[in-house]
């Protein structure tokens, strides 16, 4: 193969030599890669956009030696919305940090990249909304990765102990509404369009923020704290209750 042309999402850009970027890009074709875009931090490059990460991009790269080089490229989606919001931000390196570290080189990523394109449009759009947004993509995240259970016969108003560890239900596990249950239901089999329209209730929402990020700790064994740098700060919340 001498080259590829893909769509993809850049999740992270970070300084390689002098005026060079190293960028890790998700793309619909070919899963996780890492992108030498030469030249994008100098001034007036046309490939400055490579240094910006959330923004969805489509780019033809060539290969030499196993390593992609950017040969070109432009951009789809800024997703300009999550540079105005903290609380955006904060959920965007979540999303992005998730992606990388899960296993989007089976093929299951196509997927990932489907997940990951509503996901970060989402937030853009409706930055106030990241609460739910955070819950439901680490939900669907961990169902495309296969360590989600689904939940038969929920009751609303009863209280579920829920084991981070498999999902199963545990006497001595947290408990969370059957509300909430019902939305992890949904964020696991609903279309991605109607995964990034629910709406939640405040209560729901700190309890499945909660419960999602827990999990995903212990299902990809590592500390997830992005949101952490949001706690000194006052938060509101909108919405409705999922039906």
């Amino acid at each position: 193969m001498d080259g590829i042309s893909s769509r993809g999402i850049i999740l992270n850009s970070r300084e390689y030599k002098d005026k060079d970027r190293l960028v890790s890009v998700l793309t619909k074709d070919y899963g996780l890669i890492t992108v030498c875009a030469k030249g994008c931090g100098k001034q007036g490059s046309k490939n400055a956009f490579m240094s910006v990460p959330f923004m969805v991009i489509d780019i033809v790269c060539s290969i030499s030696h196993g390593y992609y080089y950017l040969k070109d490229g432009s951009i789809v989606e800024n997703n300009a919305g999550i540079m105005n919001s903290l609380e955006a931000l904060a959920t965007a390196s979540h999303f992005a940090e998730c992606l990388m570290d899960s296993s989007i080189q089976s093929e299951n990523f196509k997927e990932a990249y489907e997940l990951a394109a509503y996901a970060f449009y989402s937030l853009s759009q409706d930055p106030k909304r990241f609460k739910t947004l955070y819950s439901a993509f680490n939900w669907r995240l961990l169902t495309i990765a296969g360590f989600t259970i689904f939940y038969e016969d929920v009751i609303p108003d009863k209280r579920y102990r829920l084991s981070i560890s498999g999902g199963d239900i545990r006497p001595d596990a947290s408990g969370i509404s059957g509300r909430s249950v019902k939305a992890l239901n949904h964020f696991a089999t609903c279309s991605l369009k109607e995964l990034f329209a629910v709406k939640l209730d405040p209560e729901m929402e700190e309890e499945l923020k909660t419960f999602t990020r827990d999990y995903l700790c212990c299902q990809f064994d590592k500390e997830y704290n992005a949101l952490s740098v949001l706690d000194s700060l006052p938060r509101s919340s909108s919405g409705q209750d999922i039906e």
